[in-house]
């Protein structure tokens, strides 16, 4: 009952009136309260999220039903990316804010593949898509070889992790990671015609393990590259694709030198651009265009 009205309370206060506080009471309240550990938060047409009001992450979940769109310019990109009858892989989906909304049967996916080892986040993410037919939760990440390896939690909240970055102050788990075109051989998984990655740094091991995948099936690429260098970021280029990136303004660019006022970035082969509307640029053109639908 506490726990209902303080879900309720938030409801009103952030959702309603725009104003702060009740996160930050239904924060406190989680600490004690089981219930708000493991708080059963329906979305429509995909499942029943439970959700640990204990981490950030959560609330974001919440917003959604709430009317907030989750990253807009990603979730912008990747709708006009994915096409009715996709299969569409989310490779580092915590939670599942992303897999949730692409989970939707308005988007008609064929089928929608997350992927997750951290266990915290994995819990809500099995719970949200247990019951829907178009997704399968991996309970694990994807990486260049199978392996266990050491995934960095943060201190802020244990959704928040890295197998690449020392995230200070917080705790060290073993998780397991798998080599991702070993795992489609092995398994039988549709290749994706779109891929969103999103795994703190750790994307040049994720991208080396899907070297077939990506030279085979020429997927959409969509992921974060804030901590990577520019290096990093040119060596997993594949032959025949354009790199853009997404900027906080909506525009999108092709200047590494501007790069960091986004934090996404898409890798499209030529034969997809149109999907995107998206060109390879003349030499000299930085300006690409803005996100589609902006």
């Amino acid at each position: 009952m506490v726990s209902d009205l303080l879900v309720g309370l938030y409801r009103v206060v952030h959702g309603r009136l725009h104003l702060p506080g009740a996160g930050w009471l239904l924060r406190k309240f989680a600490a004690f309260l089981p219930r708000l550990q493991a708080y059963p938060w329906p979305v429509a047409e995909v499942g029943v999220a439970l959700l640990d009001f204990r981490e950030v992450e959560a609330f974001g979940m919440v917003n959604i039903s709430l009317g907030e769109t989750h990253d807009p310019n990603l979730v912008q990109c990747l709708e006009q990316a994915l096409q009715p009858g996709d299969v569409f892989w989310d490779v580092g989906a915590n939670i599942g804010i992303v897999s949730a909304h692409f989970a939707h049967p308005r988007h008609q996916l064929s089928s929608l593949h997350a992927f997750e080892p951290n266990p915290g986040p994995l819990k809500t993410l099995q719970s949200l898509l247990s019951t829907n037919a178009r997704c399968t939760v991996h309970p694990f990440g994807l990486g260049d070889k199978d392996q266990a390896i050491t995934l960095n939690l943060s201190s802020a909240g244990s959704s928040v992790g890295s197998m690449s970055r020392d995230l200070q102050e917080g705790r060290q788990i073993k998780v397991q990671v798998r080599c991702g075109d070993a795992v489609r051989r092995e398994v039988g998984l549709p290749a994706p015609q779109v891929m969103k990655i999103d795994v703190e740094g750790f994307e040049p091991s994720v991208f080396a393990g899907l070297a077939e995948t990506i030279t085979e099936h020429r997927p959409i690429i969509i992921f974060e590259h804030i901590f990577l260098s520019d290096e990093q970021i040119r060596g997993l280029m594949p032959s025949g694709y354009a790199l853009f990136f997404i900027q906080d303004d909506a525009s999108i660019i092709t200047d590494f030198a501007e790069r960091r006022q986004g934090h996404d970035a898409i890798l499209v082969p030529a034969e997809k651009a149109g999907r995107l509307g998206l060109e390879p640029t003349a030499p000299g053109r930085n300006r690409a265009g803005t996100v589609p639908g902006r």
